[in-house]
């Protein structure tokens, strides 16, 4: 099978597992001009379904949006007419994080695997309110792959999905070379210092009119400039956080012996004693506890950080599957 066949067979078992729930917000698009969705806008007209106000009837108006109870209250002296919020497009951006640490996986699939469905489900359901949707693929060092505007969803929902799956299955094809990320003009902030992909992406969101941005990563070694770039998106965008973790990042395996870790950006593996239940402890807390006892830390901070900035969220597990799906729905219709 070549890499092509390979990359298409992912991308439709992607889109099979993802689901289709329309995405509330709770802002109006100020676009200018009438767009093809299914949003509220600022401005004000008859086709709409938001009501704004009434007014008296003028010459040429449609008799179908003539208010009879507001006519009514006037004795038939006047005639009153229904005021809409038009519909209008909302603007979407995925960002999706492709670093190493996103191939990581032992339940089910990987969190890249479930970062594409998880945009995949953002697309279908951008889709069913015919909002336009841009698109970043970024890891450590900057920028992989990007749409260059807002588009339908049939314009982008392929190229997307590509960018997030083929990245990670490049190590079975090393006879294609892989392309070379995106470097863009914002990989140097005003100080000199180097961007990273997370900081790229943001800043290219934030030039573009209010939106609603996903940030789709397992938000491993967060920085400090990274959040307060995520802290000032979310000021001027509504910004969601999907957290996606393993089951093995939170909990060791209920086994004993020799386990391996392995950090499979540096490549450093470590081998560290499993104890059986029947185990002396030693210490006061047993290796198991500990390891989850320091994811449990690490989620807490960044949990806490993104309640305290205003950022929605929620956590996505590797093996979760269709069990995601009401909390996914949930994640969408909150507002």
């Amino acid at each position: 099978m070549n890499k092509e066949t390979y990359v298409q067979e992912l991308i439709s078992s992607v889109e099979e597992r993802a689901i289709n729930s329309p995405v509330s917000v709770n802002w109006r698009s100020g676009q200018a001009m009438v767009g093809a969705g299914e949003r509220n806008s600022r401005s004000r007209g008859f086709n709409g379904y938001d009501l704004y106000s009434v007014r008296e009837y003028q010459y040429g108006d449609d008799v179908r949006k003539i208010d009879w109870a507001a006519t009514a209250r006037t004795g038939g002296q006047k005639v009153f007419v229904s005021q809409f919020y038009e519909p209008r497009e909302v603007k979407f951006f995925i960002l999706v994080d492709s670093k190493l640490t996103m191939d990581y996986g032992t339940a089910r699939t990987t969190k890249r695997m479930l970062a594409a469905e998880l945009a995949c489900s953002i697309l279908k359901s951008a889709r069913k309110t015919n909002d336009k949707v841009g698109y970043i693929v970024y890891d450590e060092k900057g920028i992989q792959a990007r749409s260059s505007r807002a588009k339908f969803v049939q314009g982008v929902q392929q190229e997307a999905l590509r960018s997030i799956v083929e990245p990670g299955v490049a190590h079975l094809f090393p006879q294609e070379k892989a392309a070379d990320g995106l470097i863009d003009e914002e990989a140097y902030d005003s100080a000199g210092n180097r961007m990273s992909g997370l900081q790229q992406a943001l800043a290219y969101v934030r030039r573009q009119s209010r939106s609603l941005v996903f940030v789709i990563s397992d938000f491993i070694d967060l920085t400090e400039v990274e959040k307060e770039e995520l802290e000032y998106t979310a000021g001027k965008h509504e910004l969601i956080a999907m957290y996606v973790q393993d089951r093995r990042e939170r909990e060791l395996p209920h086994t004993w012996g020799i386990y391996m870790l392995e950090d499979i950006r540096k490549g450093n593996r470590k081998a560290i004693w499993l104890p059986p239940k029947w185990w002396p402890r030693v210490a006061n807390r047993g290796v198991r506890e500990t390891y989850a006892d320091n994811f449990a830390a690490r989620r807490a901070a960044l949990t806490d950080f993104f309640k305290n900035v205003g950022i929605r969220w929620e956590e996505f597990s590797t093996e979760e599957g269709v069990a995601a799906q009401p909390k996914l729905t949930a994640l969408f219709e909150r507002r």
